[in-house]
């Protein structure tokens, strides 16, 4: 009798344990895909949006990525030393940088005097931020093709809330993502900023 309580006591232990190993198994995989998900859509949000500014330069107009994008291809960002070439879209919108880094429509246009803003999510399209080194170089190539090199001068950490200055006087680029680059937070209180200014 003691023998058969033991028994089945083993069996209920044995269940619950592969039971309990099923749900793990599931939420891993569930978390491992959702993390996937997010890098894939980055891939290949890159890839139809570069489609649309090939198709964009060849025919001289505004060609949106997907047929219900509310955003459209505006620059190429290139910075060589970290082998980045990556296509800027208008607008900073949660939508528009989830496929890649969002042009701030308040600031100056690609190519044009002032200061050029453009952000980008820290663990996908800006994650080379954290590498750049003061003087490399970026360039950013503007929707007629015209190629403005500037030299990073200087990075800084601020609060999420401190206004970026428009300064029409000077031709410069900024560059903002969340910080710090490795935290899982979803939203965070801190910017990282890239200061670069244009090399005439």
């Amino acid at each position: 009798m003691l023998i058969n309580l033991a028994e089945g006591r083993q069996r209920k232990m044995s269940v619950s344990l592969k039971f309990m190993g099923l749900i793990l198994l599931l939420l891993g995989t569930g978390l491992w895909v959702k993390g996937g998900y997010i890098y894939l859509k980055a891939e290949l949000g890159q890839f139809l949006i570069d489609r649309a500014w090939q198709q964009g330069q060849d025919s001289g107009k505004t060609v949106k990525p997907w047929f219900w994008a509310d955003t459209w291809p505006v620059a190429r960002l290139m910075v060589p030393s970290q082998k980045i070439s990556q296509i800027v879209l208008a607008g900073d919108s949660g939508q528009a940088l989830a496929f890649g880094p969002g042009h701030t429509s308040a600031s100056a246009q690609p190519g044009a005097d002032g200061v050029v803003v453009i952000s980008g999510h820290r663990d996908t399209h800006f994650r080379f931020l954290q590498f750049l080194q003061e003087d490399e170089q970026i360039i950013l190539q503007n929707w007629e093709g015209q190629h403005t090199v500037y030299r990073v001068s200087s990075m800084q950490v601020v609060d999420e809330d401190v206004l970026i200055a428009a300064n029409n006087n000077v031709k410069s680029l900024v560059l903002v993502t969340c910080w710090p680059f490795d935290s899982s937070a979803a939203n965070s209180q801190h910017r990282f900023i890239v200061h670069a200014q244009a090399v005439e």
